[in-house]
This record gives structure tokens, sequence and C-alpha cells, in this order.
């Protein structure tokens, strides 16, 4: 009789032991919640087993979860975009020391998500996140004139033409006009030449007299003035001030050289004009396209004379955000 009800008393005993399952489903967590924890190794179960731990629980239910890389999910959390905080953590790639890098990054307005890898490829050769950050959507991380591509014609007058996008060689705008002998000489676009007609009434009411010396250049007049300086620099020298053919804005029909009666383009900078011209020509639709301290951004020397027309919303939007057109382009205009 004692042995029969020894039996019964560890048969009632083991009836009342819970599984892993009815007391995670005591705790709160739902059938989905409850087979998924079901998968996991004995030692992160019983994590789930003292208390219902929501943020634990929101890696582990993720498709791209690694058990572990559990603690590291949670030492990182909240400190980026979730997401692209797993992401790096499951690469092995982010650590105390350069989380700063990858919050600056992912941070950034100007971050294009299409050029991720050449960041990362990048992000500890330059001084700052933000050179990085100039350097791959500007391309400047290839050699000059390396890939080049056909300027996309679709955007207008928001097109780029610099030293990876150039323009067909018979590219010729067709509503090109000239510039009244009255305030200098070429041609333009008709729509460049009323925002620069406006521009130039009111630099003159404050006493400036901004002429255009050049402006609209065919590619083959482009090519002979490149080839005119061949004569006298280098060619890495000549790159430095002078597009090749097919890749000078001037062909675009957008740009204009100016100054004022007495001062050569090179003598402009020394005028108050070139000041009133910087902080001006925004608001008529322009921006100064190269300016002196973005030289290793353009890959052009400053040049405070020429003005690139881009229309008034984006050019005081290139203006208020400092950066250059370049840069603009890639993360407004293109985006990819």
């Amino acid at each position: 009789m004692r042995i029969i009800l020894v039996l019964l008393l560890c048969f009632g005993l083991c009836g009342c032991q819970k599984s892993t399952a009815d007391q995670l489903k005591e705790l709160g967590y739902s059938e989905e919640e409850t087979a998924c924890i079901e998968t996991l190794s004995e030692a992160l179960q019983e994590r789930f087993l003292q208390e219902y731990d929501t943020k634990a629980l929101y890696y582990v239910m993720r498709e791209d979860f690694e058990e572990e890389k559990l603690e590291d999910y949670l030492r990182y959390d909240g400190k980026l975009d979730t997401d692209k905080m797993v992401e790096l953590v499951n690469k092995g790639i982010l650590n105390e020391t350069d989380l700063p890098l990858y919050q600056q990054l992912y941070g950034s307005e100007f971050y294009l998500p299409s050029r991720e890898d050449l960041y990362l490829k990048y992000l500890k050769e330059y001084d700052t996140v933000r050179d990085v950050i100039e350097i791959v959507n500007t391309n400047r991380y290839r050699e000059l004139y390396e890939g080049v591509e056909e300027t996309d014609l679709s955007k207008g007058y928001l097109i780029l033409v610099n030293k990876y996008y150039q323009l067909p060689s018979d590219y010729e705008p067709d509503d090109l006009v000239s510039v009244d002998p009255a305030l200098g000489r070429g041609k333009l676009r008709n729509e460049v030449y009323e925002a620069y007609k406006r521009l130039y009434a009111d630099a003159k009411e404050e006493g400036y007299d901004l002429k255009v010396l050049s402006a609209y250049r065919s590619y083959g007049v482009q090519n002979a003035v490149y080839n005119g300086y061949l004569e006298i620099d280098p060619k890495e020298v000549v790159d430095t001030y002078s597009a090749r053919p097919g890749h000078s804005e001037h062909q675009s029909g957008l740009c204009l050289d100016v100054s004022e009666p007495g001062y050569s383009l090179d003598d402009f900078y020394l005028t108050e004009a070139s000041v009133w011209l910087k902080e001006n020509c925004h608001k008529y639709g322009f921006i100064i396209r190269y300016p002196e301290d973005k030289t290793g951004i353009t890959g052009y020397q400053g040049e405070p004379w020429q003005i690139r027309y881009l229309g008034v919303k984006t050019a005081t939007d290139v203006v208020e955000k400092g950066i250059t057109y370049d840069e603009y382009y890639a993360c407004f205009v293109e985006k990819r």
C-alpha cells in the first residue's frame, strides 16, 4: 500500500510540472512568440521565463535575428536606426569606437543608401564623415574623367556638367538669345538671360556694372579653348582651370562669366561687386559654380566670376545648405 501511495504522489508531482510553453504563455507571450522562444537555446529561454522581456523579444522575433548577437543589439538599441544597427551588428562591424562615425553617416541629410558600400569602404580613410560623403557623392573617389557618363538632359535647367558628366558634342540649346551689348556679349538660354537682366539691373542700382564676358560656347569652341591652354600649361594643370570639350558648363547655355569694366576675370575677386554677387546671385536663380573653398569637390580652381543658373528655389537651397551643385545634384536631383 505504501509503495502505491508513493507512486501516485510521484505521478501527481510530475503532472503538475508546467511546460516551457505554458510558463511563457502565463507571462503573457503569444502563441507566435512562444513558438519562437522555444527554438532558442535553453539559456536564452530561461531569460524569457524570468519576466516578459519586450526589448529582447523584439529582436528575437526579427527575421534577421542572430542569437549570439542579442547582447550587441541591446547594447546599441536606440543609438542608430534599428534596421541599420542590426545589419551592422550582423556584419560584425559595429563597435563602440566607431559608433559615432556611423551615427554621423546615417544621420546626414546627404547620405545616399545606394552608395552605402562606398561610404563604408572609405569611412576611415578621410578626416571626417562629411569628407567621406562629399567624396563619394561627387565621385571624387575615382580619377577625374574616369567612368564618364552623358548628362541626363531630361533634368532641364538642373542638368549636371562636370568631370564625370558630359554633354553630347552636337548639343546646343534651342532657345539661345544674344546678350544686349550694353550688358556684355555672347548668348544665353532665354530664361537665364531674363534672370541675368534682373540681376544686372539690381546690381546697377547698388553701383556695380556686371558685364557678361563669356556665355554659351559650343563643343568646338571649348575644344579650341582647351587646346590653346595646353600650349601654355601641362594637361594636369590645365584641367584645374579649364574644362575639356563636352564637360564645360558654358556649352549648356546655363552659365556665364561676369566682371566689371576695367577688371579681368582674374582680378574680379578684388572688386566689391564680387562680394555682392556671391551674397545675392541666388536671389535671381544663380550660384557661384566653383567656390574658392570647394576645389577638392568641383575639381576646379575657385572662380568667383562664373555663375550657373538653377532657378531661384534650387539656387537658394544650394546656398542655404552650403554645398556645391555637384553634391546637391547627387542628393536631391539624381538620387540614385
